[in-house]
């Protein structure tokens, strides 16, 4: 069992203050980032101007090669939501991690398996990123002519960052996995 919390007085006392404050200021930002990023692809999504003017230009696509019209603006919602649940799933478990520090809980147990599931989300989004941006590119272009649909097929190098961060939470994981063990092992030797 890894979970730490911490109580009363001692020598660390400001630094788990501030952890807890930490912790629950995170869980503000989350919540709150969530929210925004949903309401911020609807509005996206309900606003031709934008798709023209944004993501059309992010997926490379020009702008007068594109349809806008209703069914094209759901099915383009519907398919940018393929990332931001995977983003979501990532938002709740890093709300779950602070909410445990923001109690108090400075080595919870499901600390690695939260964190683990934090990594798997960003290796899934640096995916999806641009498996959705061709999507994207189909969608809005498939009321063109037939010799005008478009297939547009991106990385960046955020896909690559994004990666990155997911390997490393996973590395983070392991490590700690591994250390909860440890420690198991010796409390059993004393």
């Amino acid at each position: 069992m890894m979970t730490s919390t911490v109580a009363g007085g001692g020598a660390g006392t400001d630094d788990f203050k501030a952890l807890r404050r930490l912790g629950a200021t995170m869980c503000f930002v989350v919540a709150i980032g969530g929210a925004l990023a949903e309401l911020a692809l609807a509005w996206v999504w309900l606003s031709p101007g934008i798709i023209a003017e944004y993501i059309a230009p992010h997926i490379g696509l020009a702008t007068g090669s594109i349809n806008t019209d209703g069914a094209t603006r759901i099915l383009g919602f519907l398919a940018s939501m393929i990332p931001l649940s995977v983003l979501f799933y990532a938002l709740h478990q890093a709300y779950a991690l602070f909410d445990n520090y923001r109690l108090g809980q400075v080595f919870p147990e499901d600390a690695p398996r939260r964190l683990r599931r934090i990594g798997m989300c960003m290796l899934a989004l640096a995916v999806l990123r641009p498996v959705t941006g061709a999507m994207l590119s189909m969608i809005l272009t498939a009321g063109n002519p037939p010799s005008q649909y478009m297939l547009v097929i991106g990385l960046s190098i955020e896909d690559y960052m994004i990666a990155l961060f997911g390997g490393l939470i996973l590395a983070i994981a392991h490590v700690m996995t591994e250390a909860a063990r440890l420690a198991a092992d010796n409390r059993l030797i004393v």
